[in-house]
């Protein structure tokens, strides 16, 4: 444990679960004062900010945004800066999944990921760069992910706003390099949280399905074979954060395929075309169980 964190102020998006409530359970961990906990839906951020608050009264703070809405997330920092005298740390951490075939994308929701992914942390980094700049320090932490440092089959839509995370996170380290604000992105393969049964339950609350109905169809929907363990990630983030790295592959296939990718790229069409016969397949056989009426929550991802 650093203290590097000690005594600091932090805000995480997309806080109430999974990743971004991991990232602040290790914050307050190790030693943060103030740690203000963001999300958009209420009853979850309720939940998140209660078990927080239960272990560190006083330190945990929480508020109601939805970075995909147009000047959400600046509010927010401007709120949290004014009410804690200075933000150390912006973890840029919501985000959607999509993983689907190509021509399956709706304009409209390639639009909100594009909103809730590259536009929310784009605007979210500006206005903490106002107070840090003012303040003369700080660090802002961005969520990419492995299809954004790599072509990802069947994730088209999603790996394309990620690798702009990705592009916009380097140029700002490289702008801000003889100063005290630092930047890193970081970029999981798989972690093992609630993230993957998040897309299905989506599509299931547009059928008009309860959320007692959607409880019961995702509750077999299970991280991909490897996925890393959450401490196991965040360990890998800290860490990286710690040592001020740019750029943070979390868990061994990131860093393989990422290595693979720039030195042997034969070796990786191999494996990512192999990867997107499966996922090929995963699809076709989806796509036979709904049209029979059948759940295909069972079905195994091949990640």
């Amino acid at each position: 444990m650093s203290d590097m964190f000690e005594g600091k102020v932090a805000l995480v998006t997309g806080a109430a679960s999974g990743f971004g409530l991991g990232i602040c359970k290790r914050l307050l961990l190790e030693g943060a004062k103030a740690v203000w906990i963001t999300d958009y839906i209420q009853r979850d951020l309720d939940l998140a900010a209660r078990e927080l608050e239960a272990e560190y009264p006083g330190r945990v703070f929480s508020m109601l945004v939805d970075v995909g809405e147009k000047g959400a997330i600046e509010k927010a920092i401007e709120n949290a800066a004014a009410d804690s005298g200075r933000l150390d740390f912006l973890f840029n951490n919501a985000g959607r999944p999509m993983t689907k075939p190509a021509l399956d994308i709706e304009p409209e929701d390639f639009r909100r990921l594009i909103d809730v992914n590259y536009v929310g942390v784009v605007m979210g980094t500006l206005a903490a760069l106002k107070v840090m700049e003012g303040q003369g320090g700080g660090y802002v932490v961005n969520a990419a992910s492995l299809a954004g440092l790599v072509p990802a089959p069947f994730q088209c839509a999603y790996a394309s706003t990620k690798a702009a995370v990705i592009a916009f996170t380097r140029s700002l380290a490289y702008e801000y390099a003889d100063t005290d604000i630092h930047f890193s992105q970081y970029a999981p393969a798989n972690v093992a949280t609630s993230i993957f049964s998040a897309e299905y339950s989506e599509s299931l609350r547009k059928k008009g399905l309860s959320e007692e109905e959607i409880a019961e169809k995702i509750k077999d929907v299970k991280p991909p074979k490897g996925a890393v363990p959450l401490e196991k990630a965040l360990d890998i983030l800290f860490e990286g954060i710690e040592n001020y790295r740019t750029d943070i592959p979390v868990g061994d296939d990131a860093l393989f395929l990422d290595e693979m990718f720039c030195k042997d790229r034969k070796a990786f069409e191999k494996t990512v075309l192999e990867l997107g016969a499966k996922r090929r397949a995963f699809y076709r056989t989806v796509r036979e169980l709904e049209s029979r009426g059948e759940s295909a929550a069972g079905v195994p991802f091949p990640g």
